[in-house]
């Protein structure tokens, strides 16, 4: 009989080329691919994972979703050991959960939470090269706050996407886009219903023109209203986007609070 198991993964995108398979580069799922045939002992064509975000190229996560069917004999705590040993340590699963076939890793979510960071300094540091996208000129996060409040809601966000987006609707609801600042780490919070290509880097990078007072909050009314991506900031580095959480009903870890590894520790 064909079982659904629930993946919690997190990863350092830094080596690869996103989550998508792709025939010539290192991709999250193309790791997991190739583990999980091994873990099942059955031709990689044969295995069916599904992610629940095609997170970019460079992009990290902490709360990463998929779902892998099999009809082996594997326990629950085979695929966090199996998998985790034969992926690389950049790649970790932090949870599995056996659902029922009626659930998609990508269509069963509500929404997903992202966080942006932004290490604002004149100079880099060596632990946020890879971590944080850095901003030398000093921001007013409180200025980028008043610009983030005004995306909140459902809104046309056609201006916030990529060019080659193929989204056949861009009208996308926000609940919350939040901006704090500890010292010269400033973090952005986006958390909605669903998303378009580059939408979260564009929205940070709109947000820090912004920060700079190159541009008023009220840029955020234009571009909602006009659709015009021109009007926007530039799309921001991948590296400081993390997904932190898919949100479902019945998962533990909807409200984004990090998990710790289930199971034993040797």
């Amino acid at each position: 009989m064909t079982r659904r198991v629930r993946l919690r993964i997190a990863y350092d995108g830094t080596a690869y080329h996103g989550w998508q398979r792709q025939p010539d580069c290192p991709t999250i799922e193309g790791a997991l691919l190739l583990a999980s045939a091994k873990l099942l002992a059955i031709p990689q064509e044969e295995v069916i994972i599904q992610g629940a975000s095609r997170t970019d190229a460079g992009v990290h996560a902490l709360g990463q979703t998929a779902h892998i069917d099999h009809d082996s004999p594997r326990e629950l705590w085979d695929f966090v050991r199996g998998l985790n040993a034969l992926t690389e340590d950049d790649i970790c699963i932090v949870h599995a959960d056996e659902v029922s076939m009626d659930f998609n890793a990508r269509h069963s979510s509500g929404g997903k939470t992202y966080r942006y960071r932004i290490w604002n300094h004149r100079f880099a540091h060596p632990h946020e090269l890879t971590r944080s996208w850095a901003v030398r000129k000093p921001l007013d996060a409180a200025r980028m706050q008043a610009a983030a409040d005004l995306l909140v809601g459902e809104h046309d966000f056609a201006a916030f996407r990529a060019s080659d987006c193929q989204a056949q609707t861009t009208t996308r609801l926000l609940t919350r886009v939040a901006v704090e600042q500890d010292g010269p780490h400033l973090t952005i919070w986006v958390e909605g219903t669903a998303f378009l290509k580059y939408m979260v880097r564009i929205i940070a990078g709109t947000l820090v023109e912004v920060g700079k007072g190159r541009f008023e909050p009220a840029r955020i009314t234009r571009m909602l209203a006009q659709g015009d991506r021109g009007l926007g900031g530039p799309t921001a580095a991948p590296h400081g986007l993390t997904l932190m959480s898919v949100h479902y009903p019945e998962f533990p870890w909807a409200s984004g609070e990090e998990p710790l590894l289930g199971g034993p520790m040797y």
